[in-house]
């Protein structure tokens, strides 16, 4: 009898649908094991290597991994297992996720190593066919990230607690950066002011051109660009408003029509679905991600983590068929997203499509599904028809008592082409001209409306903030993070509170623009001209990653350079950070010093300045200062104070009231550390907080609807578990029967799939 591991149990569901019960399937449920975070190795940033060989760490289990292997283990055994075939995904995680599990299976006769792109009965039975090995090219690359990820993530992090920061990453720092230095241009940003009219006349926008581009008195912004439909002059907006309202019609003097064609897009990659995604439905890519996890693991669509646009040929043959089918022969295009394959079914390289083009809808779908599903089908099928074809109309009007002209445009599709592939989820747009007619030499009156014609005094805008599928597109661009880990790394940051999701706009939090500012200057070089957590830094690293995996770098002496370049920059921005004092050591300096009189300070000041210290020096005082008030309760930190504060403004307490939980009588009073009356205080309110009944956020019920899945349990039997009938009557809180739901099903979803696989 054959064993196949997969990752997850839905994925173990579907497979195991289609290999019947002569084979086992059993699903890890992602890693099993990795970097130890426990024991003595548990706080190791750096493992013994040479040129030739890297790291042999020993490899700690996951989180419930250890029972889960066991149990799949003693399972293979009573069935007398002789084969084992790893089916984790076909990426680099996947490989190395792979590679574990060779080693803790090594008991069995044979192992291999299977890879398919999309979860359907020929894939799966073709990749059993051509079954090999473990990618040892793909594993070294998956451990050299782990390996500069957690020495960049303990001695960088550690480094940045000294400003009061947890963490500082590989990816998650360059992509910080882009959020801090947008807000830089926000806040530095000085608007221009300027007026603007425009008039609607048959539908089409007409705005006055009030100058020509060469005219000295052109308006322009900011930065020096001109706009010929502004002006600085408001006599000269208020003119021609006077006119469109005296005329209330616009003569036209000339009218061009030009035709073009546009092409379809290749193809989804994972950048590009999360930024469709995200622009269509403002979806954060963390939700977009997981609904695709979903689709691949019932057999819907490919590998959602993916950097390629090429399909295979005979999905590209099916969506031929459908095609002719659906609309004719005549919609068949050349098609894009072809390219030349890896040989073999191990080719992991497809771009996201649906895994039977025939298939419109597949059924059994939910509606955040049905609405992912359609837009990457739309996409593929699109990628195989024609160019659609349209008409583009630029107008330019004239007044009889204002010499500046107007100008406007219009446009329509004379042949949809690949656009009928989006019927279904789009609006149709404009298919004929305006009617009636418009010729040259024409007046045509203006449209009937409040506003028409308008009289515009504006400003001009700052730059947007990134929305998360922005900055994803953003990374992309910049070659930082790879489709693993786009949507893992926005959620970091803003697990962190480095920055927060703002209306869909992500601006940086107090400690984000710390980081970037007083933090990661330490880690320039201006000698060598390289800073450790530029794009381009983190980008020539990711590339050395993409040459470990396909064998043209060897990963030793890629970890050497690194650990070599690591090394020199750390002990730099250490030496640095001992020539002044850090934010943590000042503010520390001020507790303290407010405790001792005037006199006493001078004295251990000795006529110096705390902020032109080093960093020694300040140690020093701020030990001396130690010694002279430990009998002195030490006050509360701001953070302590502004926490308190928010806690009992949220359950509705004034100052006087909250402080009487613990004997004082204002938040001044209250003293700091960890046994001090702000710590007690925040306690006290927190265990208020999680006492007055609030309704479960919307995470959560996403996140208990998906454990329900994975258990397969309905709503009715989940919510049984904590005596509620329905979601509806779950409560919020650390306390509430979400949490408690929670933790049951986290429980128990992985003993159900491990049972039903």
């Amino acid at each position: 009898m054959d064993l196949v591991v997969v990752e997850s149990g839905a994925k173990a569901k579907t497979i195991q649908k289609y290999l019947g019960k002569n084979i086992l399937v059993r699903a890890s449920n992602g890693h099993v094991q990795d970097l130890p975070n426990k024991g003595k190795d548990g706080s190791k940033a750096l493992w013994k290597h040479t040129e030739s060989a890297l790291p042999d760490p020993p490899w700690g289990w996951t989180e419930r991994a250890e029972k889960n292997i066991k149990k799949i283990l003693s399972d293979a055994r009573s069935k007398k297992v002789k084969r084992v075939l790893i089916a984790t995904d076909p990426d680099r995680e996947g490989e190395f996720i792979a590679w574990r599990l060779s080693e803790l299976f090594s008991e069995f006769k044979e192992i291999k190593r299977i890879t398919f792109n999309e979860i359907t009965k020929t894939a799966i039975r073709d990749a059993l066919d051509e079954a090999g090995s473990v990618d040892m090219n793909l594993v070294d690359a998956a451990k050299v990230r782990r390996f500069m990820d957690r020495l960049i993530g303990y001695r960088a992090s550690r480094f940045a607690r000294s400003w009061s920061l947890s963490s500082m990453g590989r990816v998650q720092t360059p992509a910080l950066a882009f959020i801090v230095n947008k807000e830089k241009d926000i806040q530095k940003f000085v608007a221009t002011p300027y007026w603007a009219v425009q008039a609607i006349a048959s539908g089409i926008d007409f705005r006055v051109r009030f100058h020509d581009r060469d005219d000295p008195l052109v308006w322009k912004d900011e930065k020096g660009k001109s706009d010929t439909h502004r002006t600085n002059s408001t006599d000269l907006a208020q003119k021609v408003f006077d006119s469109l309202n005296f005329e209330k019609q616009i003569i036209i003097s000339k009218v061009s029509l030009n035709t073009y064609k546009r092409r379809p897009k290749p193809p989804f990659t994972t950048d590009t679905l999360l930024q469709a995604a995200g622009s269509k439905y403002s979806w954060r890519p963390s939700n977009t991600m997981r609904v695709a996890q979903g689709l691949y693991e019932a057999g819907h669509i490919t590998y959602m983590r993916t950097d390629s646009t090429r399909t295979s040929a005979s999905s590209r043959e099916k969506a031929h068929e459908k095609i002719i089918s659906k609309w004719g022969e005549e919609l068949l295009g050349k098609g894009v997203g072809g390219g030349k394959p890896k040989s073999g079914i191990q080719d992991a390289h497809e771009a996201i499509r649906p895994t039977d083009p025939i298939i419109d809808l597949p059924g059994g779908l939910d509606e955040s599904q049905v609405r992912l599903y359609r837009l990457i089908w739309s996409r593929f099928i699109a990628s195989q028809m024609i160019d659609s074809e349209w008409t583009s109309m630029k107008l330019i009007a004239n007044l009889e008592t204002f010499e500046r002209p107007l100008d406007g445009d219009t446009k329509w599709r004379v042949t949809p082409g690949w656009e009928s592939a989006f019927e279904a989820i789009q609006k149709t747009p404009s298919i004929s001209p305006p009617k009636p007619e418009i010729l040259e030499g024409k007046a045509i009156k203006l449209d009937a409306g409040d506003e028409n014609p308008k009289l515009i005094e504006d400003k001009t805008k700052p730059p947007a903030r990134y929305t998360q599928h922005g900055l994803v597109a953003l990374m992309k661009s910049e070659g930082i993070g790879r489709p693993s880990t786009y949507a893992a790394t926005i959620k970091k940051l803003l697990d962190r509170k480095y920055c927060s999701d703002n209306k869909g706009r992500l601006k940086p939090t107090d400690q984000g623009i710390l980081l970037c500012d007083e933090v990661i200057p330490f880690y320039n070089s201006e000698e060598e001209k390289i800073s450790l957590f530029s794009p381009s830094f983190t980008s020539t690293m990711e590339s050395e990653l993409d040459q470990i995996e396909t064998g043209k770098q060897n990963g030793a002496i890629v970890w050497d350079g690194f650990v070599t370049s690591f090394k020199e920059l750390h002990d730099k921005a250490v030496e640095k950070k001992k020539e002044t004092p850090t934010k943590r050591q000042l503010d520390y300096y001020h507790r303290l010093a407010a405790l001792v009189s005037d006199s006493e300070l001078e004295k251990i000041l000795d006529n110096e300045d705390p902020v032109k210290m080093n960093g020694e020096r300040i140690g020093e005082v701020i030990d001396t200062l130690k010694n002279a008030t430990e009998d002195i309760p030490l006050p509360a930190s701001v953070k302590q104070l502004s926490y308190a504060q928010s806690l009992a403004e949220s359950l509705e307490l004034d100052e006087k009231s909250a402080c009487k939980l613990v004997g004082v009588s204002k938040f001044e009073e209250l003293s700091g550390g960890k046994s001090g009356t702000a710590s007690q205080l925040i306690g006290a309110l927190r265990d208020k907080t999680d006492s007055v009944p609030k309704p479960p956020s919307p995470k959560q019920i996403n996140f208990i609807k998906n454990l329900a899945k994975k258990a397969d349990l309905e709503e009715a039997g989940a919510c049984n578990l904590v005596n509620v009938a329905n979601y509806g009557e779950l409560s919020g809180g650390r306390q509430g029967t979400a949490s408690k739901l929670i933790e049951t099903l986290r429980k128990k979803a992985p003993k159900k799939a491990s049972k039903k696989a």
